[in-house]
């Protein structure tokens, strides 16, 4: 891992601003800031010097993240994303990554504890999957001013019990039409106030019922946990998961 790498922060929203103030703390280096929005910032990726930078933290709407990251990957940089919502492009950010010399690590959600929930969330889903009275279901809750449905961490605990739990074959966003089918984990939402994240798992029979939760309660977690893959992937090259960096700190 590089000590303290130079960051760009692409986005200066919240996050952006949660991990302006971890830089701070620790001496990193000043971060060079890419917003339209902010004054003295530098206004896009495109027109950003990233020779100065070791890596870029991308935080920014689904509608913009794409673009961004494939920008950055054009000019043979290093990227950090934990923008959700450009799903359905990931592939073509893929093939840009390896055609780079730059590289890219994605995660929908960058906390340690939701690592480990997600974790735990799978073998359960392996370990009920064999009892068919079982039934399972996920609810996400997160702020007003969260912008795409499902989040990003529950599409991906979604994906982790489909894959895991013998029964569900498909995950579906409520409300869908026709009857519930048993084979289809449903997804449920709720945006409201300022909740950070909150994503539950119930797992519930006539006879009993499980419940999983994981409850953010403020954002540096994942600003330290996006910080800490901005070390691990500066000078790698190509496309990276947060599951491919905890394997590696793991194994070590």
């Amino acid at each position: 891992m590089k000590d303290r790498p130079r960051i760009a922060l692409i986005g200066y929203g919240r996050m952006g601003r949660v991990i302006h103030d971890i830089l701070r703390e620790r001496s990193w280096p000043d971060p060079m800031i890419i917003d339209p929005g902010v004054k003295d910032a530098v206004s896009s990726v495109e027109e950003a010097d990233l020779s100065s930078v070791d890596v870029c933290v991308e935080f920014t709407e689904p509608s913009q993240a794409t673009d961004n990251i494939l920008t950055v990957l054009r000019k043979d940089g290093v990227v950090v994303t934990g923008s959700t919502g450009w799903q359905d492009r990931s592939e073509e950010v893929r093939a840009a990554a390896q055609q780079s010399k730059g590289a890219v690590l994605h995660a929908s959600n960058f906390s340690l504890g939701v690592a480990v929930f997600n974790a735990v969330i799978a073998h359960a889903a392996e370990l009920i999957g064999r009892f068919p009275q079982y039934d399972v279901s996920l609810h996400e809750t997160h702020h007003r001013g969260k912008k795409d449905v499902p989040s990003g961490t529950a599409v991906m605990l979604a994906d982790s019990i489909v894959r895991m739990h013998a029964g569900k074959g498909r995950s579906a966003m409520l409300p869908e039409e026709g009857p519930y089918a048993e084979d289809t984990l449903y997804i449920s939402a709720a945006r409201t106030g300022t909740v950070f994240g909150e994503h539950t798992v119930t797992i519930d029979s006539a006879a009993d019922q499980l419940q999983f939760t994981h409850r953010a309660k403020t954002r540096r977690g994942f600003a330290e946990g996006a910080l800490t893959a901005a070390q691990w992937l500066a000078g790698k090259q190509g496309y990276y998961t947060l599951e491919d960096m905890l394997d590696e700190i793991f194994a070590s």
